[in-house]
């Protein structure tokens, strides 16, 4: 009895992972445990498109004999930040980095049972903070997702309060763009502007927190990035994959703010983008709009490779909660330096807008 155990541990242990055919998996768990499967519903198979190669979890499936040797690529470099293995190529896409999916906890109550109806109208909200980062965002179905979205805007006092870090409402909105992303089931396009609207809600929610925060701030976290520095500085630079984009300026008529969120330009509806997506958000040190800052311009850095010396375009979006997003008038840069690997770009003086948004093309 002993040698027949064996034998067939040896026999299971002779498939090499990410090998096997994901037909053998008859369960939801089963199948999606395996790495590489997806689960259709009743049955488990394999993915079909290079874009999703960032979903799977298995690296052996990309690698020589694996199921995607031929669609996908394995990473030379993984991280413990984020579950990517594979690829279109062998370099994460910071668009499409997954961060891990926490399981504890529920989409519709918190750790202590309470009813996200029940935490809106909890008072003192101080109480019920805790209870509300509880609420998993990242397992939510876009209804419970938008029910959570609301409730953090309902909090928001809570969040401006001195005593709570701004990262509990990053995580809410990195956390927010991931379940969007990666969500399986077919969404109508109400259903993604109507996240993406109260999306922004908490951004705004953020920009007060960020004013009365600190006054240099800078973090990221791949597919979304935020920084804030005072007029004082003179720039303000933020980082995405292989370049950066700063704004300098030079003259400002009082104190206040630039605050500055850059975020994938893929999942909008933009593939032909040379930068992120750069929302800017310009306030005086009292949090009003603010246009009064002279000779600023936009450059672009880029990191890593060559640079052609031709002008490129500086498309601004009209519309940020539409998906995809809109576009209204451009800029003409100057021939990129190709030594330097650097674009620029020169805004209206003093600004016309105290907030605008804009990608750099291809």
């Amino acid at each position: 009895m002993i040698f027949i155990i064996l034998f067939v541990g040896f026999v299971q242990s002779s498939v090499p992972p990410g090998t096997g055919e994901c037909s053998v998996y008859t369960t939801q768990n089963d199948c999606l445990n395996s790495g590489y499967c997806k689960w259709s519903g009743s049955s488990c198979g394999l993915y079909t498109s290079d874009q999703d190669c960032y979903r799977i979890d298995e690296i052996g499936a990309c690698r020589i004999n694996g199921k995607y040797q031929t669609l996908c690529t394995p990473l030379d470099l993984v991280s413990i930040e984020y579950k990517n293995v594979c690829g279109v190529s062998a370099t994460v896409d910071y668009n499409y980095v997954r961060y891990p999916i926490i399981n504890n906890g529920y989409s519709t109550y918190s750790i202590s049972g309470l009813t996200v109806a029940q935490l809106k109208v909890a008072k003192p909200q101080m109480n019920f903070l805790y209870q509300i980062l509880t609420v998993n965002i990242q397992v939510a179905q876009n209804s419970e997702l938008q029910e959570i979205l609301d409730l953090y805007q309902e909090y928001e006092p809570a969040f401006l309060n001195a005593t709570v870090h701004p990262f509990y409402l990053e995580k809410c909105l990195f956390q927010t763009l991931q379940n969007l992303r990666d969500d399986t089931t077919i969404l109508t396009k109400a259903e993604k502007e109507n996240t993406i609207t109260k999306f922004w809600n908490i951004v705004q929610v953020y920009q007060k927190k960020m004013a009365i925060y600190s006054k240099h701030y800078q973090t990221n976290y791949y597919f979304l990035n935020f920084a804030q520095t005072t007029f004082s500085r003179l720039f303000i630079s933020i980082e995405g994959q292989d370049h950066t984009t700063s704004l300098t300026w030079i003259k400002y008529e009082r104190n206040g703010f630039i605050q500055v969120i850059s975020y994938t330009p893929k999942f909008f509806g933009i593939n032909d983008a040379l930068t992120d997506v750069i929302y800017v958000n310009v306030v005086a040190e009292d949090g009003t709009p603010f246009v009064k800052i002279e000779n600023m311009e936009i450059i672009y850095t880029q990191t890593t490779g060559t640079l052609t010396n031709i002008a490129r375009q500086l498309q601004f979006i009209s519309d940020k909660k539409q998906v995809p997003h809109t576009f209204s008038s451009s800029l003409t840069s100057t021939p990129c330096d190709d030594i330097e690997r650097t674009c620029k770009f020169t805004l209206p003086s003093p600004l016309t807008d105290s907030q605008f948004i804009f990608y750099i093309q291809k």
